[in-house]
């Protein structure tokens, strides 16, 4: 027999609702977690971030690398990207992207890799990552 049977009528609603309350701050925090990355973007690639997600996110962090990187957003339905910056080697970024805004980080070179050490926060419990060719 469980413990929570043995107690008064009352406090099992009382635990029930503290779990209740317990999982969704928890869920809450979750859904706004932070990601550290040393991401590489291989040579005329575009690192794509988001898209589709029902809150906002923020992507911070330095170009380590030795090639300049254009960040662009997307929004949803949108054919276009708007162009937010070029972040240069050593150079910082600071950009946020809204609800369902993709954030494309492009490498401008076609021989050398890019990297960045970033911090991306926000509603980051369903961005979707993935790379496509440069246009």
């Amino acid at each position: 027999m469980s413990h929570a049977h043995m107690l008064p009528i009352g406090l099992r609603r009382i635990s029930a609702g503290f779990a209740a309350i317990a999982a969704t701050a928890l869920l809450a925090v979750s859904a706004h977690a932070t990601i550290n990355s040393n991401l590489q973007i291989e040579a005329g690639q575009t690192f794509e971030l988001g898209g589709g997600q029902e809150g906002g996110f923020t992507v911070t962090g330095r170009n380590t690398g030795p090639v300049a990187v254009v960040v662009l957003g997307k929004g949803e339905g949108t054919a276009s990207a708007v162009l937010r910056g070029t972040v240069a080697p050593g150079g910082e970024v600071n950009a946020s992207f809204g609800p369902g805004e993709m954030a494309l980080l492009r490498n401008t070179s076609d021989r050398t890799m890019a990297r960045l050490k970033l911090k991306i926060t926000g509603d980051t419990s369903s961005l979707g990552m993935t790379y496509s060719a440069n246009p």
